[in-house]
């Protein structure tokens, strides 16, 4: 995965005391949009030194019961356009699981259809599966009590989004609407609590280029020129690949494997 340039905002939490609410005390941050929640209640999250990817501090999100909650945070984004790419570190310790999603559309939180673009999920046993929208992706898997990178580009121009885990590719697929926020909300698999730890935040301009992936499938085979009474130059070729040359006719003139 390449490197990205040109950040928006970096955040390891660091200017933070263990203790701090992050929606008090963050501008990137605020609680979810609903009846009852408050930046400094239940809803919050709090800034904890008891773990870090790097220096001495990290956001707790942790549920209160199975099924998840109150626990609520959106990481503000806030993009209409462009191309963009937002990394973290991330760890759920041996015994929990986790969840987050990413919202689609502005003011965050707002419930509509272009809401969740796709939501992430890890079980216990830390088998990683995203779904949204578009389906659902192949599973992967994570160490816990281990940190990991997460990163998603999102392609606002061509409406695409990648997500990868560790360098890991998750899944490539549609996306519609802004780049609005990241919704880290405290629930797991339905058998443990849902409880993990970020750290070092970075967005920025993406110097990643997403390809659609029908149509470099559908072009991954080229020739040129056709018809020729030379040189023929192939590209994307496969090992192991049958070519079978005919003439203007339809008749074979050519059968070899490459």
């Amino acid at each position: 995965v390449s490197t990205v340039s040109f950040a928006q905002f970096e955040e390891g939490f660091e200017s933070f005391n263990a203790g701090d609410y992050i929606c008090v005390e963050s501008e990137l941050f605020e609680v979810w949009p609903a009846p009852g929640a408050a930046a400094g209640s239940e809803w919050d999250s709090q800034v904890v030194d008891s773990v870090a990817h790097e220096g001495l501090n990290s956001l707790l999100i942790e549920a209160e019961e199975l099924t998840g909650g109150p626990m609520d945070v959106l990481l503000n984004v806030g993009k209409s356009e462009g191309n963009w790419s937002l990394d973290w570190e991330m760890m759920i310790p041996t015994g929990y699981s986790a969840y987050f999603n990413v919202q689609g559309t502005d003011p965050a939180g707002l419930i509509q259809p272009d809401s969740w673009q796709c939501s992430f999920w890890v079980a216990t046993n830390g088998v990683v599966v995203a779904n949204g929208p578009w389906g659902t992706s192949d599973t992967t898997s994570i160490t816990t009590g281990q940190w990991f990178n997460v990163r998603l580009v999102v392609d606002l121009e061509q409406e695409l989004f990648k997500l990868w885990i560790d360098g890991e590719s998750v899944v490539q697929a549609a996306y519609i609407g802004d780049f609005s926020s990241i919704n880290f909300y405290a629930l797991g698999d339905g058998e443990t609590i849902g409880l993990y730890y970020l750290d070092s935040i970075t967005l920025a301009e993406s110097d990643v280029e997403l390809v659609n992936v029908e149509e470099a499938a559908a072009q991954a085979f080229g020739f040129h020129p056709n018809p020729t009474n030379g040189q023929l130059r192939l590209s994307g070729v496969q090992t192991q690949t049958e070519l079978v040359v005919l003439d203007l006719m339809g008749r074979e003139v050519l059968s070899e494997v490459l």
